[in-house]
């Protein structure tokens, strides 16, 4: 008799099988079609079921369903290939693209639809490896320091310089881990805490009048509104860890850039704006000006039994980027399903570039009723939620 390993199981492997084939099926108490497909991806055990993940980037290996509802389209202008040098040389050297064009498969122009999403676009990489680190250094090195706010701030009075040059310093030897430097002390134990508060909000409404231009009317409504509700910040606690740079580098969950974003209230704080930076507000306008006017048909059909078409007709010579996340994963990490909802101008297209590893990205409708299509998002590519697919819900 031939044995394959492939086939043996242990006895406890034996046992866990018999006790699922034996349970009842069970029933979450929040059971909607978007949250089965987030538990689907977050189970270990069975593993998570990856059949019907759209890869952008090898759909000939795709079923006839999933080939069936994508389209490939040409963007209206190529990435990266503008008159201003300082545009293209954020998306990285386009001769260099080209020499890496086996291992990154995406020319500049080449994007792609889902018939189902109208409003949905999705762009392969289009940046050189050099281009994607200098974004990934900025966000580590430049963006997650004072006075961008992040989530850290509630706890930790951090270093002026930023957790990642800190880091940096004691990895390269410049500071031993045992300096006093190194020690990131907690806003409880701090004394004379609440001046150091009043010097921080000082400086940021310093920055903001020097730098940011005055509110519209539409700005000022929503301020007016941002006062008549409480906006209280959470209080910093005793009870958390002290930790080194270099640990709390990987408790770093977000930061926010332009106006600062107040997450209790799910709201934007008008008085506490920041300059928007500059090479990303270029990154943001190339994207933008790509995709306007692109028109493609969707599976909808109207009451004549026509095919309905989707153009994305926001104008793009209005675009101007005030506000952004970024957000920082560790390995398992995820966003569950939600809507961004609290931007004043909700007409302007959403844009969301992914650095790093390679996750699973979730995009429904309206409703978590509506069973949400997933999709690979691999480090470069870029996905845009514009017209009526800018409401929908979405997670990763």
């Amino acid at each position: 008799m031939i044995s394959s390993k492939a086939q043996y199981k242990s006895k406890r492997q034996q046992k866990l099988e018999q006790r699922q084939s034996q349970s009842k099926p069970f029933t979450h108490s929040t059971q909607t079609p978007f949250r089965d497909a987030e538990r689907n991806f977050k189970s270990r055990l069975p593993p998570p079921n990856f059949d019907n993940v759209i890869d952008f980037y090898n759909l000939d290996l795709s079923s006839d369903e999933i080939k069936s509802k994508i389209v490939k389209i040409e963007l209206k202008v190529e990435l990266g290939k503008d008159d201003d040098e300082e545009k293209e040389n954020i998306f990285g050297d386009y001769n260099e693209l080209k020499e890496e064009k086996e291992i990154i498969k995406g020319e500049r122009r080449i994007a792609y639809v889902v018939k189902d999403l109208p409003g949905f676009i999705f762009i392969p990489n289009p940046f050189t490896p050099e281009a994607q680190k200098n974004i990934i250094k900025r966000c580590l090195k430049d963006f997650a320091k004072y006075p961008n706010k992040n989530n850290l701030d509630t706890h930790y009075v951090l270093p002026k310089e930023g957790l990642w040059n800190l880091h940096e310093k004691i990895i390269n030897g410049e500071l031993d881990k045992n300096d006093s430097r190194c020690v990131v002390p907690l806003k409880a134990s701090v004394t004379g805490q609440n001046s150091l508060y009043e010097e921080e909000i000082d400086a940021k409404q310093e920055i903001t009048q020097k730098e940011c231009p005055q509110k519209s009317l539409v700005e000022k409504e929503y301020q007016e509104k941002e006062e008549r509700e409480e906006k209280g910040e959470p209080l910093p606690s005793s009870g958390v860890p002290i930790l080194s740079p270099s640990e709390l580098i990987k408790k770093l969950r977000w930061i926010t850039l332009g106006y600062q974003y107040h997450w209790a209230t799910k709201t934007y704080h008008l008085d506490k704006r920041l300059p928007f930076p500059k090479d990303i507000e270029l990154l943001t306008t190339s994207v933008v000006k790509s995709i306007n006017g692109i028109k493609f048909y969707t599976n909808e059909t109207n009451e004549n039994n026509d095919k309905q078409y989707f153009v994305n007709d926001y104008d793009h010579k209005k675009w101007k980027p005030e506000a952004g996340v970024v957000n920082y994963y560790q390995l398992k990490d995820n966003i569950m399903a939600h809507v961004d909802k609290s931007e004043i101008n909700m007409e302007a297209p959403l844009i969301s570039f992914s650095f790093g590893h390679t996750c699973i990205f979730l995009i429904g409708g309206p409703t978590k009723d509506i069973a949400p299509i997933a999709l690979y998002l691999r480090s470069g590519d870029i996905s845009i939620m514009c017209g009526p697919c800018r409401t929908n819900f979405h997670g990763l």
